[in-house]
């Protein structure tokens, strides 16, 4: 019947969640730095808490998305020292203002096809808050 142990389909499927959808990506070593391009703005979900990680290391990565009219946000709490965000605006939105731990952070705008995304590389040290306000 199939190559491989069943648990591979699942492990598949929950590795295209993580990195698709949700965007998070183990780039070092259980989280210590995550490459963050979540994909939340497509769905019909204006609120949600994602968690994955790594149960045996007790490495776990919680994302917290919110979508208004007046931006969006994204708080992240993981073992990550250095996120390296690229976050998809909802379609004909643009982005005015970046706040990561309620700091204006330099940021640079990007553009894939007909979507838009705001690019930054920042600090976390167990936290990072990305706030993206719509201009």
């Amino acid at each position: 019947m199939g190559g491989g142990p069943s648990g591979w389909g699942a492990a598949a499927m929950l590795s295209a969640i993580d990195q698709g959808l949700a965007g998070i990506v183990d780039a070092a070593c259980r989280y210590t730095e995550i490459d963050f391009a979540p994909r939340w703005p497509v769905t019909d979900y204006t609120e949600l808490r994602y968690v994955t990680g790594y149960e045996r290391s007790r490495a776990f990565v919680d994302c917290r998305y919110v979508l208004t009219d007046s931006g969006l946000r994204y708080r992240l709490q993981s073992p990550a020292v250095r996120v390296n965000a690229h976050l998809l605006l909802p379609k004909g939105r643009d982005c005015r203002r970046l706040l990561v731990n309620g700091t204006e952070t330099p940021f640079k705008p990007a553009k894939v096809g007909s979507s838009r995304y705001v690019d930054a590389s920042v600090s976390a040290r167990g936290v990072a808050d990305f706030e993206v306000l719509f201009g």
